[in-house]
């Protein structure tokens, strides 16, 4: 007897602490794109064969409150979108994990600085998957 299984993929939708909220899910068309997010921002998140080649990419972006950044994953290695300077989770957003081929959007309610890293590569062997979002009143 032959089965077929089919298996659908779907956007989960959390709410963030404090400054507003996001969105993580698989991109309707592999590699992972931002188009379609409505985001004021995207970030790429990267990885090559050394340390040093993992990185956000840009890792800064300044945005005005109420607008959204896109983080997208169209490297070789799984990441994660986490709030806070350094290896420290603050909660201040919550941005999830960044598997190969997928994006987080984050929008961002609340005027400040909000630092971010992944915590899978983290420093000090991997000092560029740091990065700040910068939102203005």
């Amino acid at each position: 007897m032959h089965m077929s299984v089919r298996f659908l993929a779907s956007a989960f939708i959390f709410t963030a602490t404090a400054c507003g909220s996001s969105t993580y899910g698989p991109s309707s068309n592999p590699p992972a794109s931002c188009a379609g997010t409505g985001a004021s921002a995207t970030i790429d998140a990267t990885a090559g064969a050394s340390a040093s080649s993992f990185t956000f990419s840009p890792n800064a972006a300044t945005i005005t409150a109420g607008q959204s950044v896109c983080w997208v994953n169209n490297s070789i290695a799984d990441h994660t979108v986490t709030s806070g300077p350094g290896t420290t989770d603050d909660g201040k957003f919550t941005g999830r994990d960044l598997f190969k081929g997928t994006r987080v959007v984050v929008t961002f309610a609340t005027a400040g600085s909000y630092p971010f890293h992944c915590s899978i590569h983290l420093p000090p062997l991997y000092t560029n998957m740091t990065g700040t979002i910068t939102v203005n009143p």
